[in-house]
């Protein structure tokens, strides 16, 4: 009966150490996963003064990453229903992306001047 608490203990010992082991081997798969999987886009959103209308309006701009302008307008208070866009998108060539270096933004951004603020 010697065997029996020598098995009895190696059980114990492997349902509390097992998901352990299963949590550790999925997040390094996960990881593994992601470094092959193509960035997404960013959503940023920028204040500025518009010189095709001529006001205060605020943007919102979709950008890839390693692309040196934004792809699109989503969203602009230039139009009284703001995610109606009805112009011709011309401060998609005035606007600048960059890379952001810390991990809580994006790593993709709108910048003004060389810095990027976030709200």
């Amino acid at each position: 009966m010697e065997w029996g608490g020598a098995l009895m203990a190696s059980l114990v010992v492997l349902l509390l150490l097992g998901p352990l082991f299963v949590m550790v081997a999925g997040a390094l798969v996960l990881t593994l996963f992601a470094q092959f999987l193509p960035a997404s886009p960013s959503l940023t959103q920028a204040s500025f003064a518009c010189p095709f209308s001529r006001r205060h309006v605020t943007a919102a701009f979709l950008s890839w990453p390693g692309v040196d302008h934004p792809g699109d307008v989503v969203s602009c208070s230039a139009f009284s229903d703001p995610e109606r866009i009805r112009c011709k998108k011309g401060c998609l060539a005035l606007a600048h992306t960059a890379a952001v270096g810390t991990p809580i933004v994006p790593r993709f951004s709108l910048v003004s001047g060389g810095v990027a603020y976030r709200g």
